[in-house]
């Protein structure tokens, strides 16, 4: 009897979170009937643990309206749509360059840029190990 209900709550659970997974997230009536439905269960299950028959059935009406609510008011705006795309399907500064670009300016492209010599060896740090120090 308890492999048989767990097995079954196990199968109930896997196809909540399959058709879970088949709402659109930004149609205000899949959400409310989504929000309606879990507070119904939560307020069922909540209910009928302080008040027996009598408060499941009070629980499932209160928190099927409170998820109503709640689902139809969190409905989040929907994205913007993608740029639109060109020839070769890349948006709009994607993509190859357009034939005719000139050198780059003065001072940026290739090393070393104008204007600036090579560096001293170490990198301005004295050659050699550091310095002891003392121990005490």
């Amino acid at each position: 009897m308890r492999k048989r209900l767990i097995a079954s709550g196990g199968i109930a659970a896997g196809l909540i979170l399959v058709l879970a997974s088949c709402t659109n997230p930004y149609d205000p009536g899949q959400r409310t009937v989504g929000g309606a439905l879990l507070g119904a269960g939560a307020g069922a299950a909540i209910g009928g643990a302080v008040g027996g028959g009598h408060g499941a059935a009070l629980g499932a009406a209160i928190g099927g309206a409170t998820g109503a609510v709640t689902g139809a008011a969190t409905t989040p705006p929907p994205p913007p749509p993608p740029p639109s795309q060109s020839y070769y399907g890349y948006g709009p500064g994607y993509g190859y360059p357009p034939s005719g670009y000139g050198q780059p300016a003065p001072g940026y492209g290739y090393y070393p840029p104008s204007g600036y010599a090579e560096p001293s060896p170490g990198y301005g740090y004295p050659p050699g190990p550091p310095p002891r120090y003392p121990s005490y």
